[in-house]
């Protein structure tokens, strides 16, 4: 799939592309993200990125974008980013700085596209694995992620953010799968 395509589908801001500035790049108004806004992380995050391209999922630097959805909540607490299966748009809310924190929101967030790859990319909904698949998952989790999971999470997401949060530590893991996906 061509970004490109995708991106005047989905965005219906104007502008034109921009050379790229200190991390990422400007496309369509849109500051989108590449490798460079991880840091150390950049050829693991790059091809992660790159995966996502392909598959026309393009990384929007919401915390640059300002989006809503990256503003702290009344009770301190925020979004890292999210994933919009139905439109194929990913946002990592970098205005905390954390570069290690971005990555591991990436990987998170990834897991979710490759989720929606298996249920059949761009449907709206996310696929789960099988009930053994995901016990092991469970038992493998730390206690602090489970708990992250229970407490803000609606019960029917409960699987799919398991999954999710089972391998946002695990970045090769997960870039060799988009990779499956993409190519």
């Amino acid at each position: 799939m061509n970004i490109r395509n995708t991106l005047l589908s989905l965005l219906t801001l104007t502008g034109t592309v921009t050379a790229p500035a200190l991390a990422g790049y400007q496309y369509q108004g849109v500051q989108l993200m590449d490798g460079s806004d991880f840091g150390p992380h950049s050829v693991v995050a790059g091809d992660i990125i790159n995966s996502l391209n392909e598959l026309g999922v393009p990384v929007i630097d919401g915390g640059v974008e300002n989006l809503p959805q990256c503003d702290p909540r009344e009770d301190g607490s925020y979004t890292l980013g999210f994933y919009v299966p139905s439109r194929n748009i990913m946002a990592i809310c970098t205005d905390h700085g954390n570069q290690d924190l971005n990555l591991e929101t990436l990987v998170h967030e990834s897991v979710h596209v490759i989720q929606d790859a298996r249920a059949g990319i761009n449907n709206g909904q996310l696929g789960e694995g099988t009930s053994d698949y995901l016990s092991k998952l469970a038992d493998g989790l730390d206690n602090n992620k489970a708990n992250i999971i229970v407490n803000l999470y609606d019960r029917e997401d409960w699987n799919v953010e398991l999954e999710a949060f089972y391998f946002e530590t695990q970045p090769q893991v997960v870039a060799q799968e988009l990779r499956t996906w993409a190519f």
